[in-house]
């Protein structure tokens, strides 16, 4: 395995024992620190009988590009500086070394950094990203670097969680275990979906490479989450969602306690190896969005941002647990950004969706460009005295997740990718963007190093006097496995002492065992060892036994314990849960109250809205009903005073009516006495014919007065030369009981009637007139249960008549109403003689004359005499 060491050492947790804890602040002169943006360029390899046409690459930093000239022979050329410019000769291995080694070393010592790969369609950038199986690129590579690094220093899975807030919360050994314990449940039941290998697919090829010089005292843990920014949509490509589906729900953008920028709601993975989180990776990438077009086979229709978050907390005094303080905890994060790649639809042939995808592409790389357009220019000399101009980060998802970088939260690093096969005037937006983003400076970022007080170096103290210690550090205490391992040691050495089978046997050779002595000793020295032996039997019999008691004992002992453990497990299990539903219940009660609160606050406002208005609503009323007695008071007055002036005109028209009517009076009763002498005058014609009886009768004035009839006798009277009788009639007034006076009626009659004077008139109390019916809304909305329609003609005798046609009004559901006509009224004027009453006279009178052959001109003066007319000169 290579090892990296680190160009420069840089600054680590600093730690002084036995001090309190300290927050170091930030000098002035950190504050106003500033890096610039570094930009890094690289060249797609090409084939090798390909020579690039506008590419000349001049030295490690300097890059040229030159335009053909055309047809009037003009060209082009620019020259553009980057922090290194990697040649198609260099693998994804040096990229990773120049591009990526660095900001893993941040990322682990407590920095965030951020990676954009930025380029026109085809240049390279996913492959540069993500590589292959055989050779990774730069996300694989961070993956076995990062895990490479921290494999002796990694906490229990599940130690750390996210809070959901983009923080993590820390949890106790036995928190973790059960974690760990309901996802073994989870997995069992539900087991997760791993991508299947393609046929040809090869084992990846892992990165060896480590950074020795991290801190040792702290516990690691990493994180990853992948999304995508689709339409200006972010949508999670780790979501649990089945094989296939659409993901639908689109992600919010957030801002945390202190200023960074998250995607609320994304699934952040924890990954123990290198392996897992390349499993994750390509999980992701076959939810990703892409799409054949004429330039790239597979290219890519969203920005897809991959963040590897390393979760940092220190160990305790004894070196073995964690800091369970949550402000305590260093979160860094890497986000690697693959920018989709800009393109023309003319030379992509894109049409319908892609077409679209392309234009939301092209708008979020717009609004990258100019955020950092007015970076720039805000950060220029020229512009120090000028107002600082607002960055658009909010028009783009793009740039709004990736504000806090571009205010100092973390450094930045940008790879430009160009294809040489690309025209100049396609590279030439591109190159110029990126020497422009080399300009832009972010504020440099000091990670906040606070000093616990605690000795450094107390985990190594831990790992010294440990045995079989397990790479984690969330173990039980070693000291007692010691106390153990050295007391077993005294026993077994006591133990060999005490099994000595008895003196040594006595040196002999092959000439000693003809003597008899030496014979003798050795038979003493055999008989005490067997002697010795059967002592030991007996006595390894008795401590077998004795073992064997005590062994059952210890089973017995061991299953009440074992069965005791597991009902205070039980036991725990459910208060674990009553807690938990506690919780839930107090979190709900706390939201409800809180909800409660925010109700009564806002019907505390609006009853004082309301009171407040009440109270302008009574003073205005006050003040109508005080202005509405003094005009009723006003109008009283002149009410009184109009009514003085009406009684004074209408006596003094009374009277001059009074005087016309008396003089008419007298003018008609003239009349009559001139009539009446005409008639006595007619009694001395010859009487060789006779008159029959006519009646008279007075105009429309003298209705309402007493009227004369004179009955002249019949031709057998006149012998008796009677006087005439005058008949009174009495008029009486009866209308037409055909009304309701408490029905509601609409009268729609012509314009201007005709008077007909007649006494069966119906008379309509509670009545509308209309003369013209255009609107349906009379006769709806007006309340009305009757409806009449007077008309006007004569007969077939000449005599004026009306006819009312009556109706009920009948409301409909839809609120219209409906009028269902089911009586017709016949009015009209009749004289008692038929006909007109001075007309009959004359034509029976000149009936007569003719009969008799009487004389013409004597019938016509009798005629105006009648009439009450001009006497003729032929009548003396």
């Amino acid at each position: 395995m290579n090892i990296f060491i680190p160009y420069a050492k840089t600054d680590t947790m600093k730690r002084v024992g036995n001090q309190p804890v300290k927050v170091q602040k930030k000098s002035k002169a950190d504050d106003e620190a500033r890096d610039p943006i570094q930009v890094y360029c690289r060249i797609r390899p090409v084939s090798s009988y390909v020579e690039s046409p506008c590419i000349k690459v001049v030295s490690d930093t300097e890059l040229q590009v030159y335009c053909p000239p055309d047809e009037r022979g003009i060209s082009k050329e620019g020259q553009f500086t980057y922090k290194k410019i990697f040649t198609d000769y260099e693998t994804q291995e040096v990229v990773f070394q120049d591009l990526g080694l660095p900001l893993i070393e941040q990322l682990l010592l407590g920095k965030s950094s951020l990676i954009f790969a930025y380029g026109i369609s085809g240049s390279g950038k996913s492959y540069t990203m993500t590589g292959n199986q055989e050779d990774g690129g730069i996300v694989g590579r961070c993956f076995d670097v990062i895990f490479n690094s921290i494999r002796d220093y990694q906490a229990r899975r599940f130690t750390f969680k996210p809070d959901k807030l983009n923080g993590f919360d820390v949890f106790s050994m036995e928190d973790a275990m059960i974690f760990k314990a309901e996802d073994f449940k989870n997995n069992v039941r539900n087991p997760p979906k791993t991508p299947k290998r393609k046929d040809g697919e090869t084992d990846r090829i892992p990165f060896d490479y480590k950074i020795i010089d991290i801190e040792q005292d702290v516990a690691y843990s990493v994180f990853i989450s992948y999304v995508e920014i689709y339409h200006n949509y972010v949508y999670d490509l780790l979501e649990d969602v089945s094989d296939g589906e659409i993901r639908r729900n689109s992600k919010i953008i957030r801002e945390d306690a202190t200023g960074n920028m998250y995607v609320h709601g994304v699934n952040e993975q924890e990954v123990y190896n290198a392996d897992e989180a390349f499993d994750w990776l390509k999980k992701g990438q076959l939810r990703k969005r892409t799409a054949p077009t004429f330039l790239n086979m597979d290219s890519s229709r969203s920005h897809t941002v991959f963040t590897i978050r390393v979760v940092q907390a220190p160990l305790d005094t004894d070196g073995v647990n964690i800091i369970q303080d949550k402000k305590y905890t260093v979160v860094s994060q890497l986000s690697l950004v693959d920018l989709a790649g800009s393109e023309r639809a003319g030379k992509a042939k894109t049409t319908g969706q892609r077409l679209q995808e392309a234009g939301e592409i092209n708008k979020s790389l717009s609004n990258l460009k100019q955020c950092l357009k007015i970076l720039y220019e805000n950060q220029s000399s020229s512009n120090l005295r000028n107002i600082a101009e607002k960055i658009p980060y909010r028009t783009s998802r793009l740039t709004h997740l990736f504000k806090s970088f571009f205010e100092g939260s973390g450094s930045i690093r940008m790879l430009i990718c160009i294809n040489p096969l690309s025209d100049y005037a396609e590279l030439l937006p591109v190159l110029q963007f990126g020497e422009m983003s080399g300009s832009v400076q972010v504020k440099r970022m000091t990670p906040l190093r606070m000093d616990l007080g605690l000795t450094p170096g107390r985990r190594k103290v831990v790992d010294i006097q440990s045995v079989n210690r397990i790479p984690c550090v969330l173990e039980e205490n070693t000291r007692g496995q010691m106390e153990k391992k050295k007391s077993y040691d005294v026993k077994e050495n006591c133990f060999s002492n005490y099994l000595n089978l008895g003196p040594p046997l006595p040196e002999l050779v092959g000439d000693d065992l003809l003597d008899e002595e030496k014979r003798q000793e050795l038979i003493i020295a055999l008989d005490q060892r067997i002697k010795k032996k059967d002592e030991l039997r007996e006595i390894l019999i008795n401590q077998s036994n004795d073992i064997r008691s005590q062994l059952v004992f210890l089973e017995t002992n061991f299953a009440g314990a074992k069965q005791e453990i597991n009902s205070l497990q039980i036991l725990r299990d459910q208060d674990t849960n009553k807690i938990k539903q506690y919780q839930n219940k107090a979190l709900l009660l706390e939201n409800e109250m809180v909800s409660l609160k925010r109700k009564l606050e806002s019907l505390d406002s609006e009853n004082k809205r309301l009171k407040s208005d009440l109270n302008a609503k009574e003073n205005m009323l006050n003040q109508v009903s005080v202005d509405k007695d003094l005009l009723k008071q006003k109008y009283n007055t002149k009410i009184v005073k109009k009514q003085e002036q009406l009684s004074r005109d209408f006596k003094d028209k009374w009277k001059i009516q009074e005087n016309e009517f008396e003089a008419k009076l007298q003018e008609k009763k003239r009349k009559l006495r001139h009539i009446k002498n005409i008639v006595e005058s007619t009694e001395s014609i010859p009487g060789h014919f006779s008159r029959r009886p006519v009646k008279r009768t007075l105009s429309d004035e003298s209705l309402n007065k007493l009227e004369p009839v004179v009955n002249d006798a019949k031709p057998t009277d006149f012998k008796a030369n009677e006087q005439s009788e005058t008949v009174l009639r009495h008029l009486r007034s009866r209308r037409s009981k055909s009304c309701d006076p408490h029905e509601r009626w609409i009268e729609h009659k012509p314009p201007v009637p005709t008077p007909l004077q007649t006494i069966m008139q119906p008379k309509m109390k509670k009545r509308k007139s209309v003369t013209k019916l255009t609107d349906a809304k009379t006769v709806s909305n007006n309340g009305a249960s009757k409806y009449c329609l007077l008309t006007q003609g004569s007969n077939e005798q000449g005599i004026p008549e009306a006819k009312l046609y009556k109706a009920d009004i009948i409301q409909t559901m839809g609120g219209g109403a409906q009028v269902v006509f089911n009586d017709v009224e016949t009015l009209k004027q009749d004289s008692p003689l038929g006909g007109s009453p001075v007309k009959s006279r004359i034509q029976a009178y000149n009936n007569e004359v003719r009969a008799h052959g009487g004389d013409t001109d004597d019938v016509q003066a009798k005629c105006y005499g009648i009439q009450g007319g001009y006497t003729p000169v032929s009548r003396k």
